[in-house]
């Protein structure tokens, strides 16, 4: 997948949503159910086995980048940009966006600066030892069985078996779209793969990879109205996808939208879209709450 800038230029998920359907895909195939559990699904290890990038960007120690700004940059040497869902180098505590700094050769220019964890997911932040996801004797569902591959190929392979035939999950050669203007879904790419055909790179983060899939892929699973059962803060800019509980029409987040993790997602009915000129929604306030599919959670 390839690094990004978030400055300007992301397309929005309108567009997103505009360019797959342009495609006209079919149906997306009907899985064989999974059989019934002998035993408690159970997490077996971290997710992360260390801490990890959520997003595409700089690994910086964040001290480092104290007082970092276009009007006075600082330089430092021996860091590098790392992929998404990539463990952080040692010495490093921090991503900083691509666009926040430059390589001058000898060293890198920081035009920005971070706090110690921004960017990272700790170890064991999405999924921790222990954590049951399923109890013996049930069917497991697709999310159930999606977050228990903890975010590998294993997942990505799961969720390609689900998609619609027409379109394909990996590597994007020729990109129509660089990046989302959606949280957390901003490292998305949407073109032609390898082989020519329509493709789609999800973001490396497993939280954010199968929120995507569930926003850009999966089939309709219906909307209902809700309550905010607290407050919700969003960022102007940018659309954020919130998944949430649902519990006598109140909806709970269960993440912030630049945070996801997959235990959440495990538990959640669905997600709220905050779109991009709002700056969120008061405790108490309507909204619309997008219900995973059948398809994932039956």
């Amino acid at each position: 997948m390839s690094m990004f800038s978030r400055k300007s230029g992301l397309a929005t998920l309108v567009e997103a949503r505009a360019w797959i359907a342009a495609l006209g895909l079919g149906a997306a195939p009907a899985l064989a159910p999974a059989p019934a559990l002998g035993a408690d699904l159970v997490v077996q290890a971290p997710v992360p086995p260390s801490p990890s990038a959520r997003r595409a960007g700089w690994a910086v120690p964040a001290e480092a980048t104290l007082g970092a700004s276009p009007y006075g940059p600082v330089p430092l040497a021996g860091i590098r940009l790392i992929q998404a869902g990539a463990a952080l180098p040692e010495g490093t505590d921090a991503i900083l966006p691509p666009d926040q700094a430059s390589d001058q050769g000898r060293w890198i220019e920081l035009t920005g600066s971070v706090a110690a964890g921004d960017g990272v997911a700790a170890a064991g932040e999405h999924l921790a030892p222990g954590q049951v996801l399923a109890r013996a004797g049930t069917v497991p569902s697709l999310l159930a069985r999606a977050v228990a591959t903890g975010g590998g190929e294993a997942m990505l392979a799961l969720l390609a078996a689900a998609t619609p035939p027409g379109i394909g999950l990996g590597p994007v050669a020729r990109p129509t779209i660089s990046g989302l203007g959606a949280r957390p879904i901003e490292d998305t790419s949407l073109g032609e793969g390898e082989d020519g055909r329509p493709t789609i790179a999800l973001p490396d983060d497993p939280a954010a990879r199968l929120l995507g899939w569930c926003a850009l892929l999966a089939p309709p699973g219906g909307e209902v109205s809700a309550v905010m059962g607290r407050k919700l803060a969003s960022a102007v800019g940018l659309t954020d996808l919130v998944p949430v509980r649902l519990s006598g029409g109140i909806a709970t987040p269960l993440a912030a939208a630049d945070s996801p993790r997959l235990g959440a997602l495990a538990i959640a009915a669905g997600w709220i879209e905050v779109p991009p000129d709002s700056e969120g929604h008061a405790e108490g306030g309507a909204v619309t709450l997008h219900l995973f599919p059948p398809l994932l959670i039956g």
